[in-house]
């Protein structure tokens, strides 16, 4: 049996935030409920180039029983900052999806429309369990391709009366603002991080910082974060005194331990175990309370998982499957 392919131009007619949302949630409950199973990513790091940046790939599997049908499947994913300079997406990605009884493959997707929907669905999940409610300020730290998505999925969650963006190369959360101030008007280029985070609700993180951005002066009580950036060892973008005064929140341990927000803090003997709260999955099932206090600081790490590239590919898959049935 010949494999579908499906293409991002296709996969974006379908995919929004209401149902990445939605999917995202039932991820965590099944993980909650031990339908999953994922090793951490594998890291194929490549050698230093002798011009710009090196980059690196990335063997992301996973299983999900639980839904009738169980699926496997795999995630190929690239990392390379140089590559805007090329007009090529910094991350490039592919998923593939396997029967779990013939291991035959079922289906190829173009991946980096799944891989940034599934981030921003995930971080919507997070800040919907954790955040105060009806929040008025998003601030938005990073001005890149996840940044809009972030920016969709917060907004998908509530009307802001303002969002704050800040970028690493100058000039860039100004584009940002004006490239997109037709769909959310409250948009507002900041200069610094310490303006732009000020009084916000809710801050998201979505840089490659391999140092910290985030300090906990400036960050009000109450305040919720969804630490987006840190996919990979050695990357973090929070203030060490910001995690250990705040509520942590992890996607999974394991693979948060490795390559997470905390990974940089756990490896300095600076955070243990004991000061990460718990999986995000754990609330979601109500396993643990998620945010008990208005003036507690909620922190969700996240650093991707393959079983929601998963889940969601084979949702579309079936979507895709029917459609060309009936349609």
């Amino acid at each position: 049996m010949k494999a579908a392919y499906y293409k991002e131009e296709e996969i974006k007619k379908v995919l929004n935030e209401k149902l990445a949302f939605s999917l995202a949630k039932k991820v965590f409950w099944l993980i909650s409920k031990k339908k999953t199973a994922m090793p951490p990513k594998i890291y194929l790091n490549l050698p230093r180039l002798s011009k710009g940046a090196p980059g690196d790939f990335r063997a992301m599997p996973a299983y999900i029983g639980g839904m009738g049908n169980g699926v496997c499947g795999i995630k190929w994913v690239s990392v390379f900052p140089s590559n805007p300079r090329l007009n090529l997406p910094t991350v490039i990605a592919t998923i593939l999806l396997n029967s779990e009884k013939t291991g035959a493959l079922l289906a190829i997707f173009e991946g980096n429309h799944i891989t940034a929907m599934r981030t921003g669905a995930a971080a919507a999940v997070a800040t919907h369990t954790l955040a105060n409610p009806k929040p008025h300020k998003l601030s938005i730290i990073g001005a890149g391709f996840q940044a809009e998505y972030q920016l969709h999925a917060m907004t998908n969650l509530y009307a802001f009366d303002e969002i704050g963006v800040w970028g690493f190369v100058k000039g860039e959360s100004r584009r940002f603002c004006e490239r997109l101030s037709g769909e959310h008007l409250s948009l507002r280029p900041y200069e610094d991080i310490k303006s732009c985070v000020l009084s916000a609700d809710i801050i998201v993180t979505c840089t490659p910082s391999r140092r910290p951005l985030l300090k906990k002066e400036w960050v009000k009580k109450g305040a919720h974060i969804n630490a987006m950036g840190a996919d990979a060892k050695g990357k973090e973008e929070l203030d060490s005194k910001l995690l250990l005064g705040s509520k942590i929140v992890v996607d999974e341990w394991q693979q948060a331990s490795h390559s997470g927000e905390i990974n940089v803090p756990l490896s300095n003997k600076i955070l243990s175990r004991k000061n990460v709260y718990g999986e995000l999955s754990e609330i979601i099932s109500g396993k643990k309370k998620g945010r008990v206090s208005p003036d507690e600081i909620t922190i969700f790490d996240s650093t991707g998982l393959a079983v929601l590239d998963i889940y969601f590919a084979n949702h579309l898959a079936t979507l895709f499957s029917g459609c060309k049935k009936t349609c």
